[in-house]
């Protein structure tokens, strides 16, 4: 479902600049010339303590673009930058007098020349060049503010423009899953012109119409179809070519297939630069070749609006068979894959990483001493964000993704269903902020440790934003003066690198552990919670998938796991000889299943076609199985035995006036069975993993206690060990 956002009012006269609309649109005490009197809160608002901001004797527009700007970082939650708009308006009064050129406006002022402007401002006052806190200073308005100015300015469709935020500019399109979208894009760095044009009609319409999210456009597509740009730049002679003759369109995708598997090739931003040694995944392979596909398919499929939107050239020779050729490309995944325990976290290391937590949110003027995955003890600082520190926690403790944790709501709690007046008080509803697929589930229940970790969380935010909002549960710590913004997810990943670096996890093998890898969290806790025995729907709920397949590809064929299985499957004969049971014998106990069958004090082995002569004799069969979850059952066989020989042998010998004879028939039976029973019942207090007063197979065990650790400032917080 697309929300529904807010377009600027169509102009009664197009040649008036937009900026005296929005000026005129703005409440009077923001409209200038002199900035701060008559504004509520204007103190808390604004940085550096300055009284007010003079627009005076400035250059139209500045003056007015000047005073936008500050009314949107205030309406923005972030503080009006002062000091920089001062300095800036200085800068523009100099030039101005001296008869130096500079740009028309700040829309058309970008950082470059803004900087320029005060290196001059600087050098022709005597002074040495600026700083780089005084160029940061200057970088604040050229950042969010400008393009916020740009956007509102803008009069046609708001794909046009090179640079898209939907912070800066409302009318870009998110749904009820993109609460927020602190990031955005930049179509405008594609360099070919007429790609360019229609990346941008293609990707915005997808938008508009719902078929693609915000998060798959800004994250996904652009960075493919950049690639693509790329590609066309630095292989082809005329880049248009790809649009040409279809028959080329086959060797053509498998030409940039081939390119866009060099991992040197892919880095469209900095930290792609990290990963160059490492191959290129197929499925990224396959993204890059979708999304100009994609592009293919949608100007094929809209020839008439793509001559008026894009003009004839060079996309009216664009056909379905290119779209076809380049679809063609895509290599097929084997959706079925082995189980493994490769993004399982084992005790070992997750022991190191709950030790080294509080680290996260230590003051930095304060140190912790702890044990690297190496041994090696060391003595860090605190990286003094106990947001992070939260975060990790309810994702160790619920397996969700780190979307949504980050993005989850203040409010996220509610009353468990109740179930009696047996129900157990200590369980709540967690609603996560599921982002990832629509028709899946967003809550789950969550015990007493996740809630007190979000009850810290909401008391550490009333504390530190008194009078916000309260939208988020997390939140962005600078330029959110209301906390309404959520805590970036690059800051998030930040934080686990530098911690990683630290500490140096590793797990039981020997292997490094990233902690920002927080999928594996996800992995580890639906690993675990099959191991305990849930059933399949009910792991599928957990996860929030809409398949069983999905779920079934997050938990780890661990060899630990195995073997207490198998120790938990053992059987023994009624000799105490332990016996291996196969796929069939398996079949023969669970799938044929029959009241014949299953035994007071074992299961009877026998082929379910057969028919047993033995009568109640099970006990000298050798078809006769039993495990340690009988013990209760065949310690108080032996006991009945024993009595019953002892009363039975007594009435003889006083019936008679003699000892029961040592070969009577029915003497010799019980005593078979009570010298089987013995040896059973031995055999089984001897068995790995098993004892009489602890019946649960390991395997159905939780696999780790609970790690005392202190969180934060509301005290007790278990009250359990």
């Amino acid at each position: 479902m697309i929300s529904q956002r807010r377009h600027p009012p169509a102009r009664a006269n197009e040649n008036v600049d937009p900026i005296w609309r929005l000026r005129h649109e703005l409440p009077p005490q923001w409209r200038g010339p002199i900035l701060g009197p008559g504004i509520e809160n204007w103190a808390s608002i604004t940085e550096n303590g300055w009284p007010e901001l003079d627009l005076n004797s400035l250059p139209e527009p500045f003056a007015a673009e000047l005073a936008w700007m500050a009314h949107w970082q205030s309406e923005d939650g972030t503080r009006v930058a002062v000091l920089a708009m001062a300095q800036l308006a200085n800068m523009l009064r100099r030039a101005s007098a001296d008869g130096h050129r500079f740009p028309s406006s700040i829309r058309d002022m970008d950082y470059d020349a803004a900087a320029a402007l005060q290196r001059w401002f600087y050098l022709s006052r005597g002074k040495s060049v600026p700083s780089h806190k005084g160029r940061a200073r200057l970088r604040v308005l050229f950042g969010f503010a400008r393009q916020a100015l740009i956007s509102a300015c803008h009069d046609g469709p708001w794909w046009q423009l090179d640079e898209w935020h939907p912070r800066c500019d409302p009318r870009i399109p998110l749904t009820s899953r993109e609460p927020c979208a602190n990031y955005g894009c930049t179509p405008g760095q594609i360099t070919q012109p007429w790609l360019r044009s229609a990346v941008k009609w293609y990707l915005g319409t997808m938008l508009e119409s719902g078929t693609l999210r915000w998060t798959t456009v800004s994250q996904e597509r652009i960075n493919s179809l950049r690639r693509f740009d790329m590609w066309l730049s630095a292989c082809l002679s005329d880049p248009t070519d790809v649009v040409g003759d279809p028959a080329t369109a086959v060797e053509q995708a498998t030409a940039f297939a081939r390119w866009t598997a060099d991992r040197r090739n892919r880095a469209t931003r900095q930290s792609d630069t990290r990963h160059l040694g490492t191959p290129v995944p197929i499925r990224g392979i396959n993204d890059d070749l979708r999304a100009v596909a994609g592009l293919f398919e949608f100007i094929a499929a809209n020839p008439a609006e793509a001559r008026t939107v894009l003009g004839p050239e060079p996309w009216q020779q664009v056909t379905a068979t290119h779209a076809d050729s380049w679809f063609g490309r895509v290599t097929r995944i084997p959706r079925h894959r082995g189980f493994t325990d490769s993004q399982y976290i084992d005790d070992h290391a997750l022991t190191q990483i709950t030790a080294a937590l509080p680290l996260i949110g230590l003051p930095r003027d304060q140190q912790l001493s702890i044990t690297r995955g190496d041994g090696t003890a060391i003595t860090v600082d605190g990286l003094d964000d106990p947001q992070a520190m939260r975060m990790i926690l309810l994702q160790i403790l619920t397996g969700r993704r780190s979307s949504e944790i980050r993005t989850c709501d203040y409010d996220c709690l509610s009353a468990a269903p109740s179930q009696g007046t047996d129900a157990d008080q200590t369980l709540a509803r967690f609603r996560y902020a599921q982002s990832k697929i629509d028709i899946a589930p967003d809550t789950i229940l969550v015990d007493r440790e996740v809630t007190e970790i979000i009850a810290e969380q909401q008391h550490w935010l009333k504390t530190q934003y008194p009078n916000g909002t309260h939208r988020f549960l997390f939140v962005q710590r600078n330029g959110n003066r209301r906390g309404d913004k959520t805590y970036p997810s690059g800051t998030y990943n930040w934080v686990l690198r530098t911690l990683s670096a630290l500490i140096q996890i590793s797990d039981a093998r020997g292997h490094r552990v990233q902690l920002s890898h927080t999928h594996r969290f996800r992995h580890t806790r639906l690993t675990r919670l099959a191991e305990l025995g849930l059933p399949v729907h009910v792991l599928q709920r957990y996860a929030g998938h809409a398949t069983p397949t999905m779920t079934m590809h997050y938990i780890a064929a661990r060899d630990e796991h195995a073997e207490q299985a198998f120790l938990a499957t053992a059987k023994l004969r009624a000799d105490g000889t332990r016996i291996a049971l196969s796929s069939e014998d398996h079949d023969s106990l669970h799938l044929f299943r029959s009241a014949d069958r299953i035994l007071p004090n074992g299961w009877c082995m026998l082929p379910p076609l057969q028919t047993c002569g033995k009568g109640n004799a099970c006990l000298t069969c050798s078809v006769f199985v039993t495990d340690t979850t009988h013990s209760p059952v065949l310690k108080r066989q032996l006991r009945e035995t024993s009595e019953i020989i002892d009363r039975v042998t007594t009435e003889f010998e006083q019936r008679h006036g003699q000892p029961m004879p040592a070969d009577n028939v029915w003497l010799n039976l019980r005593r078979a069975e009570h010298t089987a029973l013995t040896g059973l019942i031995d055999a089984l207090a001897h068995t790995p993993e098993s004892s009489p007063d602890d019946l649960t197979p390991q395997c159905n065990r939780p696999s780790a206690g609970p790690v005392p650790l202190t969180l934060g400032p509301i005290p007790d917080r278990r009250s359990t060990p």
